[in-house]
């Protein structure tokens, strides 16, 4: 066996472990999403805990899309940077959040239990609030 085939072979071996990897990866996350998903109740009083009666804790929270950075925030929703940094913050210790580096900034993002429980759904109700954390326009 050639140098570049055994080359070849440990790279084919190494795709075959990640895709074995994402493969349980993806199945403990639908076992938690399902897990989350029976426990609704529990999970939705927590998501209450979590943000009191903070308005701007959850017009944070919505805005955080994935595009924006802390700056970006506070601009989108006319607060300071340093009241947003504070409560991105807060939401990412309570795993609500979390910042990918890109660019030389940190975008913000939702985690997934967003999506399996919709606590987006929840506080656009809860706060009156668009799903970009801007007040929601009243009907006419």
């Amino acid at each position: 066996m050639t140098k570049q085939e055994r080359t070849l072979d440990a790279t084919q071996q190494i795709l075959s472990r990640l895709g074995q990897i994402e493969h349980k990866v993806d199945s403990l996350g639908q076992t938690h999403a399902f897990a989350l998903r029976v426990d609704k109740e529990r999970v939705f009083a927590e998501v209450k805990h979590i943000f009191k009666d903070s308005q701007r804790k959850a017009q944070v929270y919505l805005a955080a899309d994935g595009t924006r950075s802390v700056n970006e925030l506070a601009t989108h929703l006319g607060m300071k940077r340093q009241n947003v940094g504070v409560l991105l913050k807060a939401l990412a210790d309570e795993n609500l959040l979390e910042s990918i580096p890109e660019g030389g900034r940190d975008l913000w993002h939702k985690l997934p239990v967003d999506r399996t429980v919709g606590i987006t759904r929840f506080l656009t109700t809860e706060y009156s609030l668009s799903a970009d954390g801007r007040p929601a326009k009243k009907k006419k």
